[in-house]
């Protein structure tokens, strides 16, 4: 039984097993994916599953922030890797002990508590010395109040007792990519070191580049069992850039002591004086108490939870990788904050520098529309008030309108570098940003997509439209006539499959691009006929010329879109490749290369990195007809390694699309256990946003069948595995809250608040039912 493990307190807050992810076995080798895995964010700060106690050479701990970025002698803006506030060494008579200062580790194990955002540890370490001593601990970052986090580090020595000495500390000598030296980066600036008025430890940080200040302030409680405060003394030192209280206490043989350890950490994007402001949260935090305001954090997660849960039954692993998912999604994002994003590593890496990427769009924001629209929402502010560097984007690279970078940090600057450096040093031009462009398209479909959902015809009116015609400007210009064939084409442009670069008229940017502009006509023809003073408003803040709506209709109609029937060609050339089918798949069930094929230059073989044309069928449904959506899927899905941990999501989509069920569930098996099975062999870096969003949306709009129908209505036609017997979740669909039921042959619709104005239709074979 995992609760055994732990004494009778920790036991009365862990939840029921299905809600739990559990380490059973300590591998010094596996820490930096299980630090990724059991992060904890709390919607402004993330924080790596290290280890406190320290000791242990295999940890990358790391505490990031939303929105605090820095450059300073890195290839591109970073999340900043903020003072690690969660040490707490420990010694007996000068001899350290924790999971690094081991002779023995026993009964070791570590719970990531999903359902109320808690990870909890137990073990039992013996020292050179033969001193046995159990450590149990309560890590959370606090979700009612934001600022705040904790860890509760019960002492049990087994065989020995008397006088134990601790360092409470901060450490700002902490890196970026500490374990590359090649790419290592200290992005801080360390300008103060204090005692915090007697209460703990204080450390003012500012990054170098923007000098953004970042408080950091620790203080810890100590007690015995029967609650008596137990310090014997303490004193305040620094240690260059590390900031520690020292504190000792006599504890006997087989007595507990606990030490709670409260942070608060602050930056001048929220207030104007960190010092005070961490200050005043460690005075509050202190006088609510730990226990106090870990109810508050469980409390909130509980109203999470209500709307975000997804219950499967009859696949208990797929639940729990399920849960994983939703719980990392929904604790990354921040519901007060329309100046962050969500990276695609979430809070829990550096792969990839936090940076917003297209993932966002297509596939995290789904599941922020339909369960958090208010964090929807705040994601699509984002790109709207980054509109402007988007403008400024497309003018640097000799465009109009608005283009997107490839890679978005804080100021909206292109992040993506011009050059790449490999661990060996090897450096190799970098032209990601320079072709691959559909991320503008991607863009603006999640807006769309977020404004269909919501009906936020507010955001449309003063803020999406703008989106809409810069990005629809942006294609426009990019855009080239080819006289000879009398059509418009897009050269020199790259894919979602990135091991083709760059090529002519890449079918899913060609038709993304033409669904751009198509879609920004249709609604300025709409606000012309509603309100032409709003539309004169729109032509004057776009400045657009006057006849544009028939020039931009004759340039659409003209866009080459290589094909809407039949085999679409990926690109001009595709076919000409040298083509070699997959036909062997490793224990993972994901494809090989073919070994005709290895060694070989990738922008010469007709084999895949990641779904494309597949990719163009899933967003344009209503574009192509099943047949031609069947065929594609029959032809690329041979032809389709997924080395992008995106892929397999879009497989299981399209696979249940066109019939291909076996293989749809392999590929959400492959996307819903990234992380958990480390399948990437890249968790240490972070965890796979896409991936987790993709899954729900496997599973929802796949499985489940419920979708935006032409006709505007909410769809459902579920498609459930045989092993499952049920799915339950809830949306929010038009600002109505709804619960889902779907049954083998039966859906259950409830309504927690009214009656809708408008019918929601679903089917089952061949018959389409309409309920109120």
């Amino acid at each position: 039984m995992i609760k055994n493990h732990f004494n009778k307190e920790i036991r009365k807050l862990i939840s029921a097993s299905e809600w739990l992810i559990v380490r059973k076995e300590y591998k010094p080798e596996e820490n930096l994916a299980y630090e990724s895995l059991f992060g904890l964010a709390n919607g402004k700060m993330g924080n790596r599953a290290a280890f406190a106690e320290g000791g242990n050479k295999k940890t990358l701990p790391a505490n990031y922030i939303h929105g605090v970025f820095d450059k300073s002698e890195a290839f591109m803006r970073e999340l900043v890797n903020t003072p690690n506030w969660i040490d707490l060494k420990m010694y007996f008579l000068r001899e350290p002990f924790g999971i690094g200062d081991k002779k023995e580790l026993n009964n070791f194990i570590s719970v990531l508590d999903l359902k109320k955002g808690i990870l909890f540890r137990s073990y039992i370490i013996t020292t050179e010395s033969g001193r046995k001593t159990k450590i149990e601990k309560i890590k959370f970052l606090s979700r009612s109040n934001k600022s705040l986090a904790a860890i509760r580090t019960y002492i049990t020595p087994l065989n020995y007792g008397g006088l134990f000495e601790f360092e409470n500390r901060i450490d700002a000598t902490i890196t970026n990519f500490a374990d590359f030296p090649r790419f290592k980066v200290k992005h801080l600036n360390t300008l103060e070191l204090n005692n915090l008025q007697g209460k703990g430890a204080f450390v003012k940080s500012q990054t170098r580049d923007f000098g953004l200040e970042i408080g950091t302030a620790v203080s810890v409680d100590v007690k015995k069992n029967t609650g008596e405060d137990c310090l014997k003394s303490k004193h305040f030192r620094t240690f260059g850039e590390i900031a520690c209280e020292f504190f000792d206490l006599e504890i006997a043989e087989n007595e507990t002591v606990m030490i709670d350890k409260l942070a608060a950490i602050t930056t001048e994007r929220e207030t104007s004086n960190v010092y005070q402001s961490c200050l005043e949260k460690i005075n509050k935090f202190k006088k609510v108490g730990f226990k106090e305001e870990l109810n508050s954090h469980i409390k909130e997660y509980n109203q999470l939870w209500e709307k975000a849960d997804l219950v499967i039954e009859g696949d208990s692993k797929m639940q729990q990788a399920l849960r994983y998912n939703i719980f990392q999604l929904m604790s990354t994002p921040s519901p007060e904050d329309n100046q962050t994003n969500i990276g695609a590593k979430l809070l829990h890496g550096e792969e990839y520098g936090g940076h917003a990427f297209w993932d966002t769009e297509l596939f995290v924001l789904p599941f922020f529309n339909w369960v958090f629209p208010n964090i929807a929402q705040n994601l699509v502010e984002y790109r709207y008030n980054l509109l402007e560097k988007a403008k400024e984007n497309a003018e640097i690279n000799g465009y109009q309108g608005a283009k997107y970078p490839w890679e978005s940090a804080d100021t909206g600057e292109e992040e993506c570098p011009a050059w790449t450096i490999e661990p060996d040093g090897t450096c190799y031009r970098c032209y990601v940003a320079d072709y691959e462009h559909h991320v503008t398209a991607a863009v603006t479909m999640g807006m769309v997509n977020y404004v269909k959902t919501t009906d936020d015809q507010e955001f449309m009116k003063n803020k999406g439209i703008y989106i809409l015609v810069e990005t629809a400007k942006f294609w426009l210009s990019r855009l080239t006539f080819n006289e000879e064939k009398d059509f418009y084409e897009i050269l020199k442009v790259t894919g979602p499959d990135e091991w083709h670069e760059p090529v002519d008229n890449n079918a899913y940017t060609n038709h993304l691009a033409k669904w751009n502009i198509d879609y920004a006509l249709e609604k300025l023809r709409k606000y012309k006929k509603e309100n032409e003073d709003f539309y004169q408003k729109i032509i004057k803040n776009c400045e657009l010329e006057l006849g544009f709506e028939q020039k931009w209709q004759k340039i659409s109609q003209k866009i080459y879109t290589v094909a809407e029937q039949g085999l679409i060609e990926q690109f001009e050339g595709y076919f000409n490749l040298e083509d070699v089918l997959i036909k062997k798949w490793d224990e993972n069930k994901m494809p090989l290369m073919p070994k005709e094929l290895k060694g070989k230059p990738k922008n010469e073989i007709s084999i895949l990195k990641q779904a494309d044309v597949i990719m163009l069928m899933f967003l344009l449904e209503n574009k192509f007809d099943l047949e031609t959506q069947r065929l594609n899927f029959d032809y690329y899905e041979k032809r389709t390694l997924h080395r992008s941990s995106l892929s397999p999501s879009i497989h299981c989509l399209m696979g249940l699309r066109v019939g291909d069920t076996k293989r749809a569930y392999d590929y959400l098996e492959r996307s819903a256990y990234v992380d958990l099975d480390n399948n990437q062999g890249n968790t240490r870096e972070g965890i796979h946003a896409a991936s987790a969003g993709g899954s729900w949306q496997a599973v929802v709009f796949g499985y489940c069948g419920m979708k935006i129908a032409k006709d505007g209505m909410l769809s459902f036609e579920p498609n459930l595995p045989t092993n499952w017997s049920k799915v339950k979740y809830s949306i929010t669909w038009k600002g109505q809250l709804i619960d889902v039921l779907i049954k083998k042959d039966k859906i259950d619709l409830s309504y927690r608040k009214r009656v809708p104005t408008k019918k929601i239709k679903y089917k089952f074979k061949d018959e389409i039912k309409f309920v109120n």
